[in-house]
């Protein structure tokens, strides 16, 4: 313990309390403050500080810098007249004030021991953020509210914990990914996101944690230059944590995507979403075989009995459907659409409505192309149940109905949407897979050709060699050109 004015620092604990209440500050901060206290009085140099409190971490060179402007509002020093920490220009800090050792208190009560009950009320915004992290970590949707609720609570009991607001805008970003499968998906809550990331970054710019959550909800919003710049700065400051190149896999694309893949497995073995993002580049590349084996292998995850290691997954049963599709192996893709469509459907997880409705319109387009269209209804109707007016399904239901050739206006209210929330990628699918559709297959190609023509190198249209709804576009005219930009782009 070490005692200056009405402070007490908790070097068991790293908190600073003031006249038995905590003080808001982040543990990093904390030992900042307690290796200037120890010092007494003596210079604590910039280089010291940085090699105690920041090991084998390379920060920013004004890091130190905001981390005593943090440490003096917490403590309301002025560093123009100070009364605790004097800066000494180019050379470090001087830690002012009178500076006791303090016994450790013993566990029973004693005149002067804080009660174990205002103890525990002071660590109340850090008890939020564990309660939030435990909601967040089950991947529940009916978890994400009360998630949300913890970590806001953690950062107004802690307006400077940077953790809190990193915590707040995960809870956020699985807030959108929960609807992103809709046309309208919440985009809301990824503005949400990326403002609480963002502050998380400003308190504590070697928390790479803040860093990855920036990163994860500019990906979500489609900013996927800055959302990979800001993984790489959370792998910069955390090189062995397996999310943060999980996270860059997921917003990278070809060798990229592959490279953060094998890094993320080398770390968690047999994670198998990491499977998904390998299987999306081998799909675009053409190279089914080498996808369908990394759909096998997250696959195994998924039909597993779940043994609490990793969340229920979904989605990889409908990966390998689409490598089924690819191979001419029609019943292999059935079964597999169906036994994904039944197990999402049950499922409560942030991914499993999404893997329910691309798993029916999987299986409904993949019946429409034998011919069988009442199941193919019944597949399509399942879909736009859990995702009202979704695109595809809309667009599976007019041609089951009959309605093939006037599929392109069928889908107009679907593809406006899409184009108001700024889904402009899925709108140029949607309407190049009607046309083929109503046997204008070579125009659609061309809408695919301009589109990937006019972007950078991302995953747009990655499905098109195996994705059942784009069956008729495969047999057009133009299509192997496109078949081929798809590759390069996935190179």
């Amino acid at each position: 313990m070490l005692d200056f004015g009405p402070f007490r620092i908790d070097r068991r604990t790293c908190v600073l309390s003031r006249d038995g209440a905590t003080v808001p500050l982040s543990p990093r901060l904390v030992q900042v403050l307690a290796c200037l206290a120890d010092a007494r009085g003596a210079l604590v140099t910039r280089a010291l500080l940085l090699e105690r409190c920041w090991p084998d971490v390379i920060v920013a060179d004004n890091t130190l810098t905001r981390a005593i402007a943090d440490i003096r509002i917490a403590l309301g020093d002025s560093p123009g007249a100070p009364t605790y920490i004097q800066t000494l220009a180019r050379r470090g800090y001087r830690f002012v004030s009178p500076v006791a050792d303090a016994a450790v208190p013993p566990e029973t009560g004693r005149e002067g021991v804080v009660p174990v009950s205002d103890a525990v009320a002071g660590l109340e915004p850090f008890l939020a953020w564990e309660r939030g992290r435990a909601a967040l970590e089950s991947l529940s949707v009916a978890a994400l509210p009360a998630a949300a609720e913890a970590f806001s609570r953690a950062v107004a009991g802690a307006p400077h914990y940077a953790a809190g607001y990193a915590g707040l805008a995960n809870a956020h970003v699985f807030r959108f990914e929960a609807s992103r499968v809709d046309d309208v998906p919440d985009v809301e809550a990824l503005a949400s996101a990326v403002a609480a990331a963002t502050r998380a970054t400003e308190l504590d710019p070697t928390l790479g944690e803040g860093w990855a959550a920036l990163g994860h909800a500019l990906a979500g919003a489609g900013r996927a230059e800055r959302a990979r710049a800001a993984v790489r700065q959370a792998l910069a400051l955390e090189p062995r944590n397996w999310r943060h190149h999980y996270r860059l896999a997921a917003c990278s694309w070809g060798e990229d995507r592959l490279r953060a893949v094998e890094r993320a497995e080398a770390l968690l073995p047999g994670f198998p979403w990491t499977q998904t993002l390998a299987a999306m580049v081998m799909i675009a590349r053409q190279s089914f075989e080498f996808a369908r084996q990394a759909a096998e292998r997250g696959v195994a995850a998924q039909v597993a009995p779940h043994d609490g290691r990793f969340h229920p997954a979904h989605g990889l049963l409908w990966m390998r459907g689409l490598t089924a599709v690819a191979r001419g192996a029609q019943a292999d893709a059935l079964d597999d659409f169906r036994t994904e469509a039944a197990l999402a459907s049950v499922g409560a997880s942030v991914y499993a409505r999404e893997c329910s409705v691309i798993a029916h319109e999987a299986l409904g387009f993949s019946l429409l192309t034998t011919g069988e269209a009442t199941a193919a209804r019944a597949a399509f109707h399942a879909a736009a149940a859990a995702s009202p007016g979704h695109g595809r399904a809309m667009l599976g239901l007019a041609i089951a109905d009959g309605h093939a050739a006037d599929a392109v206006e069928c889908i107009g209210r679907a593809a406006e949407a899409l184009g108001r929330a700024g889904k402009l990628g899925e709108r140029t699918l949607l309407l190049a897979a009607a046309h083929g559709w109503a046997g204008r297959g070579s125009e659609g190609v061309a809408l695919v050709a301009d589109a990937l023509a006019g972007s950078s190198p991302e995953p747009l249209g990655w499905s098109l060699p195996a994705d059942p709804m784009f069956a008729p576009l495969r047999a057009a005219d133009g299509y192997h050109g496109v078949a081929a930009m798809l590759a390069s782009r996935a190179s």
